[in-house]
């Protein structure tokens, strides 16, 4: 465990042993919205080395004032640059002061705790990992961070202490892993919003079978980063995430093949913190990667250091950009500006409006709802993009979406299709649906033209930003397995996907199309297979993750009910409500493929492998009933073996059977038959 949450009697004073030694700062700085505070305090006379058996810090306090402590976050950085985060906008609604509110071992964790911040807590990363060994005396900083306030809001920062003494937090830190590690040096600076600050990155990714000692030598990267803090709703998560970029020692992009991945400069570092199965993301991007022709961001888990902090698993994946290594489209240079080559390649993105773009000349979904949509500049970059490229890709769009609203929209040539890839938003459509995304078609919604002489039509990807889709948010009707994505947001989403069912052909294929992957990649065996596989792959390291953060059981905006308590129990949920998702999706999806009378409809169960040599499985394409079992018979109905049904497979041994055939048999509630299948043994 990376941290310990003993019991203590509710407001127990903060105690220190006779010999500490205290160092106390009182600078009544000024926090104000949108700032950064930083306050140093000088510590000497101190033993030149401090540890977690005999003697060191067991205690940071502060008295702070601020309309909104939920609106800061507060780090702490020791004389060597190690990293502790005591708040990161967790206070409560109500709470507007610290009054010597002490940080320490001991305590209750402090995110899951009520104002008035009285007495000791545990910091959301634990105080120890500055007991390392280093040199306490020297200037220790206090950073103090507004975030997100809209108001005009001030406070101060009254005071702040550090307490050493024989009695100190304890170090708990991960020794070794199987995954790949990443540790961040800042060199003490704080990473911002934008833009990125220079860093250091050290990479430890041995073969299979040996394992990454996290403070083993840098094997597999070990140079200069630009880092910054990344996301929108995802920054009040604990666990943040980052845009990195591997630089050479000018300072200029370098292609590195993190990871083994196919080298580039451009990184994400996605911290799964809302998302307790720690892989939606991968997940997606997994399966897309099967069914999608074109590119899909590649991802790899690891767990990372940062200035000296371990702060859980994360996932490394591809940042979206033109590239050969990523989407292998045109590349626009600024005399572009007349002929073929304007036409392309092009990426936009639907989004918060982030830098200079333009807004479709058409209102958004819902009807009534008052807001358009936003085109955001991605490649080439508002910076760099020419006026006659502007003029280009905005009047491109435009003609798509004006193609849309005109009667012959349904035409093969002059309707919409000539300008869009239908294969593509067919494909975009049903993994944004299949996982109910929340954000879907609003928000990181990248789209991308082709050269003419390329084939030049619009397409629809690629996919980014699945952390809130599979049943991972309480609102839009995410949590239910029914109804449309496309459907359920009050604002934001294009008029196209709507109007595109309208179109009986874009029905048919889209239906057909649907059959297709549920035969392959979208068969609920092969989903649930695909997320055993990434949770094994997790490993030991889901349990450090929620060592550190001890979040299961605590509902997480914006998770869903029920709240998961262990990290199976999470991955048993998202499999229920994906089964349910199917089989929805199975009756409702508009149009039929060609001949077929009817929806989709997937056998009931499969019985694997039959004949079976060894071992019998049984997979339930839906949720088995309540208090119902499996019983494998004999031919003549004597029960060989039971099983009670506690999800979707059930297996059997059967290697001491004899050859020959039995009745498998389902059974509900009171013994009902249900189901009866010959199976063989051989």
């Amino acid at each position: 465990m990376l941290r310990t949450l003993p019991c203590l009697v509710a407001g127990l004073l903060w105690h220190f042993s006779l010999n500490a030694q205290t160092f106390t700062a009182a600078p009544v700085l000024p926090v104000t919205v949108g700032t950064t505070l930083i306050s140093s305090l000088e510590v000497d006379g101190l033993p030149d080395s401090i540890g977690s058996e005999h003697f060191g810090l067991e205690a940071v306090c502060l008295s702070l004032s601020y309309p909104e402590i939920k609106h800061l976050i507060v780090t702490l950085y020791a004389p060597d640059g190690t990293m502790v985060k005591l708040i990161h906008l967790n206070g409560r609604d109500d709470a507007d002061h610290l009054a010597n509110t002490c940080f320490g071992e001991a305590g209750k964790y402090f995110p899951w705790e009520y104002p008035p911040y009285y007495g000791g807590y545990q910091p959301v990363l634990p105080l120890g990992v500055v007991n390392n060994g280093q040199n306490p005396n020297g200037a220790w900083r206090l950073v103090v961070q507004e975030y997100q306030s809209d108001d005009d809001e001030a406070g101060y920062l009254e005071r702040w202490s550090l307490t050493f003494g024989k009695h100190p937090a304890r170090r708990t830190f991960p020794e070794n892993s199987h995954l790949p590690v990443l540790v961040i040096n800042t060199g003490g600076q704080v990473i911002p919003d934008e833009p990125k600050i220079t860093a250091h990155l050290g990479v430890i990714d041995n073969p299979p079978g040996i394992a990454n000692r996290f403070d083993g030598d840098f094997n597999a990267y070990n140079g200069p980063i630009g880092i910054e803090w990344r996301g929108a709703s995802s920054k009040s998560f604990w666990q943040p995430s980052f845009s990195l970029e591997t630089r050479d020692t000018y300072g200029e992009d370098l292609d590195v093949p993190l990871l083994g991945l196919p080298a580039e400069s451009d990184w994400v570092l996605h911290g799964p913190f809302t998302d307790k199965s720690l892989f939606r993301n991968a997940l997606t991007y997994a399966l897309a990667r099967e069914a999608f022709p074109g590119y899909v961001p590649r991802t790899r888990f690891c767990e990372v250091v940062l200035d000296g902090s371990y702060t859980g698993v994360y996932t490394l994946v591809e940042k979206i950009k033109r590239g050969a290594n990523r989407l292998d489209i045109a590349k626009l240079k600024k005399s572009d500006t007349s002929g073929d080559a304007l036409t392309g390649g092009y990426i936009v993105k639907i989004d918060r409006r982030d830098a200079d773009g333009w807004y479709s000349q058409f209102r958004s979904e819902p009807p009534g709802s008052g807001s358009k949509v936003y085109f955001n500049y991605v490649y080439p970059k508002a910076e760099d993009i020419q006026p006659e490229q502007k003029a280009y890709i905005q009047a491109y769009i435009d003609s798509f979406e004006v193609a849309l609203q005109q009667p012959g929209f349904m035409d093969p040539s002059t309707g919409w299709r000539r300008f869009a890839d239908e294969a593509s938003f067919m494909d975009y459509f049903l993994f944004n649906e299949i996982s109910k995304n929340v954000d879907a078609y609003r928000l990181s919604a990248y789209l991308y033209k082709e050269k003419d002489s390329d084939g030049g039509k619009l397409h629809a990807g690629p996919l980014w930003d699945f952390n809130l889709a599979w049943r991972n948010a309480n609102y839009a009707f995410n949590e239910y397995p029914d109804g449309w994505s496309f459907d359920s947001m009050p604002r934001g989403v294009p008029l196209w996907w709507k109007r595109m069912l309208q179109d009986s052909l874009f029905a048919q294929n889209l239906n057909c199309r649907w059959s297709e992957l549920r035969q392959s990649t979208f068969s609920q065996r092969h989903i649930f297979q695909v997320i055993d596989s990434l949770a094994a792959a997790l490993g030991e390291a889901t349990g450090r993750h929620f060592g550190l953060y001890p979040i299961l059981g605590h509902g997480i905006w914006p998770n869903p009910k029920p709240i998961a308590k262990t990290h199976g129990e999470e991955i048993a949920n998202m499999k229920y409500w994906i089964s349910a998702r199917l089989h929805w999706m199975d009756a409702t999806l508009p149009g039929a493929c060609g001949a077929r009378p009817g929806p989709y409809s997937p056998a009931p169960w499969l019985v694997y492998p039959n004949p079976a040599p060894q071992q019998l499985s049984v997979f339930f394409e839906s949720a088995p009933e309540e208090e119902s079992a499996l019983e494998l018979t004999d031919i003549a109905g004597r029960v060989l073996d039971r099983r009670e049904n506690s999800g979707f497979e059930t297996t059997f041994d059967v290697s001491a059977l004899a050859d020959g055939m039995y009745l498998l048999v389902y059974r509900g509630k009171g013994g009902r038959m249900l189901r009866c299948e010959k199976v063989v043994k051989g």
